[in-house]
């Protein structure tokens, strides 16, 4: 026989194994429809009914008295801690408190210190005790987040009110600025009469003045300061620009000098005005956040799962065919007859693949058309998509082929592939981070195709980016290994241990 007529006689025997393994799957169509729908269900129900924004905390807030001020705050408190705690009320008597924690009637208890001025004299800071009886450690976690959150908000209301009631006694501001002014003007009238004694006792009443203006004004002012140094953005103070304008004066262009203090003055007025006029909240809190995303992730976590979930869904399906193919051809006494055929293992190992990525594209092609209509952009090139699932699903089927040299019996099988789905669900990134793996154990994700699928989706299509180039090497390695893999498995399958 030829080389020509040899390898037709193989490519005829390869696609008639690609019709044998479809027709077999299509026979069984409730295999089919289970494997698919059912891990879909799943999925998709967990998707839709998972909340980002987990419910508030209902939270009882202890003080050692009824008639404190945060008691008559409820509302600036509620306000102030935010969505993640419902403030329900106040009160002075922490048994029953603790009583209803106990009872699963409230879920947080923030219970104030009895003797807080005894502690700052002591020099130590007054705590407030956050109790709770959750169980949960990522619960217990946010539990821990909050209470840090709830205290600095508490500090941030009671220091709001410290600022708020200085800023009432502005009065403390009026004399030493008139007195500035008062001074000012008795510089000018002792250089216009050229009365150098005169002007040396205003200049130092008015450096005086200055001085005692600065310490009045000390705190708001030192905010400011803080806040452009922390920054980088300092400006000049102006007590600092009043002086230097001041030892102006004894130059030769004294009336000049004297001009440009009045109007110094002036500035420093309005600023004195403003500072005065500032919320408190700002005083006490002069930053704020703001979050700025160039990703474009979906709105609703069901789409963010979505490529995730068509991922593992895949995978799934590829490496059962593959397991429950070889194992039934086992039980069905067809290896027998392999043996006694012509058929080599590169062809029978070539037709299963070509015909379960055949199939394996088909739903992939379904459900990737499903996941765009509901919503899920594709922002980068269409064409990576479709290697990536692609060198998935092959992945996949030398994954399971290995499998099925492990099992005996289709319940084997199906159990080791479940395994794999689990594995799947918990460390390829679908629902936790791979940053939050220790590095040993995040190890064990990179042993399934899903790791690899998942990671260079989520770049395609939120990102817009090309899959990492790692990725990509990493499952055509996959690939090759346990499609050699499979071939030493198909090659014992058809000719025996021997």
């Amino acid at each position: 026989m030829s080389v020509k007529q040899g390898f037709t006689a193989s490519a005829v025997r390869t696609v008639g194994f690609v019709k044998r393994e479809m027709v077999g799957v299509f026979r069984q169509p409730r295999l089919l429809l289970t494997l698919i729908l059912a891990p879909f269900a799943i999925l998709l129900v967990f998707g839709l009914g998972y909340r980002t924004q987990p419910p508030p905390f209902e939270t009882l807030l202890v003080l050692p008295s009824s008639e404190a001020q945060l008691a008559t705050e409820e509302d600036v408190l509620g306000e102030a801690f935010g969505d993640s705690i419902d403030l329900v009320g106040t009160t002075s008597d922490a048994t029953e408190a603790r009583r209803k924690l106990r009872g699963r009637d409230v879920d947080l208890l923030i219970i104030g210190p009895a003797d807080p001025l005894n502690s700052l004299e002591e020099g130590e800071p007054a705590e407030f005790l956050v109790v709770h009886s959750e169980v949960d450690p990522v619960i217990r976690s946010s539990i821990e987040l909050l209470a840090r959150l709830s205290v600095e908000e508490l500090n941030r209301l009671i220091l709001s009110n410290i600022v708020s009631e200085a800023q009432s006694e502005s009065e403390a501001v009026d004399a030493p600025l008139d007195a500035l002014r008062s001074n000012t003007d008795s510089l000018v009238q002792a250089i216009e009469g050229d009365d150098t004694v005169a002007e040396q006792n205003a200049r130092d009443a008015l450096a005086e003045s200055i001085s005692e203006l600065e310490q009045e004004t000390l705190a708001s002012s030192s905010l400011y300061s803080s806040v452009s140094e922390s920054l980088g953005t300092e400006r000049d103070s102006p007590f600092e620009s009043l002086r230097s304008q001041l030892e102006a004066t004894e130059g030769p262009d004294q009336e000049e000098a004297v001009r440009q203090l009045e109007t110094q003055l002036d500035d420093l007025e309005g600023r004195l005005q403003q500072l005065q006029e500032t919320d408190p909240d700002l005083l006490v809190s002069p930053f704020a956040a703001d979050v700025e995303d160039i990703a474009e992730l979906p709105s609703t976590p069901a789409l963010f799962y979505a490529p995730g979930v068509l991922v593992v869904l895949v995978q799934h399906l590829a490496v059962t065919f593959a397991a429950l193919s070889l194992v039934r051809e086992r039980q069905l006494g067809l290896t027998e007859l392999f043996r006694a055929s012509p058929l080599r293992p590169f062809e029978i190992l070539t037709g299963k693949v070509v015909a379960f990525l055949l199939m394996a594209a088909a739903v992939t092609a379904i459900l990737v058309g499903g996941m765009i209509a509901f919503g899920v952009t594709l922002q980068g090139n269409p064409w990576s998509l479709v290697l990536i699932l692609v060198l998935v699903i092959v992945a996949s089927l030398g994954l399971g082929m290995v499998i099925s040299s492990l099992a005996q019996t289709d319940s084997q099988a199906v159990q080791y592939t479940m395994m794999v789905l689990l594995v799947s669900i918990f460390f390829t990134g679908l629902i936790l981070p791979l940053e939050q793996l220790i590095p040993p154990v995040r190890a064990v994700s990179f042993l399934v195709p899903g790791t690899y699928g998942i990671a260079a989706l989520h770049d395609i299509m939120f990102r817009g980016l090309a899959p990492s180039p790692l990725i990509v090497l990493g499952l055509i390695v996959y690939c090759v290994l346990f499609l050699a893999g499979s071939w030493l498995v198909m090659r014992r399958h058809v000719r025996g241990s021997s």
